[in-house]
């Protein structure tokens, strides 16, 4: 900043000169008087001195032209557009190659800048820098073709490289041209497409899946369908038991058949392993009353008299068998 002030302080000593030519009567003079004030108070931006320095290149001061472009690169290097105004008061000023150097700085900012590239090429070509001139004139006109036509660029009148610029980009626009690429046919997409396998879904996904599934419908003669001569009102027989783990995990190894396409048959999950009920505590059995004993001293009671049993009937006896 302290640097940035002096130049200021010098270019306002310097100034004075093209001040006094300064009628606020004309427009770009008070322009330049309005730019002025800016500087001064210091509230100028960087573009506000790159086209402070136009104008007064305009006004036919050059070299405090050059001083204000310059102090604009200073406070913003990233300002393209003053570094190409500047090659062009340079290149106006006969310093062709100070202002390569400010052209290169341009298209190192914005690369697709085609007349800072033809200018780039004209100042090489006044170097001494053919082949370089050559290749920038060529590069110039693949981004903007209408650089070549003198009608609209008469600086193309002052190039004596315009005859090999002009076959190098005619060849370099024949080669692009002709190598063209061929249209993809959609069908042949969609069926790329169709062909692509399905993702796999990930481990968590995969038993949330079997879960939000519907249960499938039992098959005829299965376990879970009762047989058909079974009463409607008789209840269904116990399921049987789970098989074992490794029975749950058997896969379906039968062909598909012709109508529908194969399906891989996935483990099933396993069954969740019911949890046992608590026991339930059998109250205590309360013991008995014991006979009490009859007394010592009490006489014994009568005895009933028995019934006599009724004669069964004769049975006959049976035979035995000869002996040999």
């Amino acid at each position: 900043m302290a640097g940035l002030t002096i130049t200021f302080l010098a270019l306002m000593v310097r100034g004075s000169v093209f001040e006094r030519f300064l009628s606020p009567d004309r427009p770009s003079d008070r322009a330049i008087i309005g730019y002025l004030e800016l500087a001064k108070s210091g509230h100028a931006s960087s573009m506000d001195l790159a086209n402070l320095g136009v104008l007064i290149l305009e006004k036919g001061f050059p070299a405090d032209a050059i001083d204000y472009l310059q102090a604009a690169l200073k406070l913003d290097k990233h300002n393209y557009e003053a570094a190409y105004r500047l090659g062009l008061v340079l290149q106006r000023e006969g310093r062709d190659r100070e202002a390569t150097r400010y052209y290169k700085k341009t298209l190192k900012e914005r690369p697709g800048y085609a007349q800072a590239r033809f200018m780039l090429a004209l100042a090489e070509e006044r170097c001494g820098q053919r082949e370089a001139a050559i290749y920038d004139y060529a590069k110039a006109y693949r981004y903007a073709p209408e650089l070549a036509n003198p009608f609209k660029n008469p600086l193309v009148y002052d190039s004596n490289l315009q005859t090999e610029a002009t076959l190098r980009h005619y060849n370099e626009a024949v080669r692009t041209s002709t190598l063209k690429v061929t249209e993809i046919d959609p069908a042949a997409i969609r069926r790329m497409m169709e062909a692509l396998p399905s993702p796999k879904p990930e481990p968590g996904e995969a038993g949330a899946a079997a879960q939000a599934a519907p249960e499938a419908k039992p098959k005829p003669g299965s376990a879970a369908t009762p047989p058909a001569g079974a009463a409607k009102g008789a209840a269904p027989e116990a399921a049987a038991p789970p098989a074992a783990d490794a029975a749950s995990h058997r896969l379906d190894v039968r062909p598909p058949s012709p109508r529908q396409g194969r399906q891989v048959q996935r483990p099933r999950p396993p069954e969740p392993t019911p949890t046992p009920e608590p026991a339930s505590v059998e109250p205590t059995p309360t013991p008995e009353p014991e006979p009490e004993s009859p007394a010592p001293n009490a006489e014994p009671a009568p005895e009933e008299p028995k019934p006599n049993p009724e004669p069964a009937p004769d049975e006959p006896k049976p035979t035995p068998a000869p002996t040999r």
